[in-house]
């Protein structure tokens, strides 16, 4: 009889402060996604670029995005996860699709290089130019940054969720890079190995 007062006691104490738990963990998320929309949102008509808003409720609202077009490519900024394993993407999409694989990542890597997969061999040649090598680099800092291929989508991400202004527009420059390199692919003479 003294345990069921005890456990019951108990769980009338603690069940309060499990809801107040849950409660501040929504307040904290909220006000971290309603920053993120502003930011973006202001980002985005100071540079005369789509925003696109969030949508849905809570689970499965959406992220914000930015949308822009750049000689025939779609390209689109975005983020993904919650808290301290959110990553912020950057999607490029040709016109035309290359065929091949791509995984290209920091992590792991040498300083100043890239620890690559591809396929077919040579593939990461064609995408990842001097230039567009020597802008990802320098857009890292320190950061793990990775690099996917794959159906003719780029995808450049790296972690947390971007509110710099001045990051934000490294993380275009870099995709215009690399939706600039992609568009010669097209126009130019291969660059494949022979």
């Amino acid at each position: 009889m003294g345990y069921d007062l005890l456990g019951a006691a108990l769980f009338v104490m603690i069940t309060p402060l499990v809801i107040l738990g849950f409660v501040a963990f929504w307040f904290v998320n909220a006000r971290d996604r309603a920053e993120l929309e502003g930011r973006w949102r202001a980002y985005a008509e100071a540079r005369a670029i789509e925003y696109v808003p969030a949508t849905g409720e809570w689970p499965n609202r959406t992220s914000p995005a930015i949308r822009w077009t750049l000689e025939g490519a779609e390209l689109r900024l975005w983020t993904i996860g919650r808290e301290a394993s959110r990553r912020t993407r950057l999607a490029v999409r040709p016109r035309g699709a290359l065929l091949g694989s791509l995984r290209a990542t920091t992590e792991g890597a040498a300083p100043g290089t890239f620890a690559i997969r591809e396929r077919p061999a040579g593939f990461s040649r064609r995408i990842l130019t001097p230039e567009v090598t020597r802008t990802l680099l320098g857009f890292s800092q320190h950061d793990v940054v990775t690099v996917h291929h794959r159906r003719g989508c780029l995808v450049f991400e790296w972690p947390g969720g971007e509110l710099n202004d001045a990051r934000l527009d490294e993380a275009r420059r870099a995709g215009e890079a690399i939706a600039r390199a992609l568009a010669s692919e097209f126009t130019a003479p291969s660059r494949r190995a022979a």
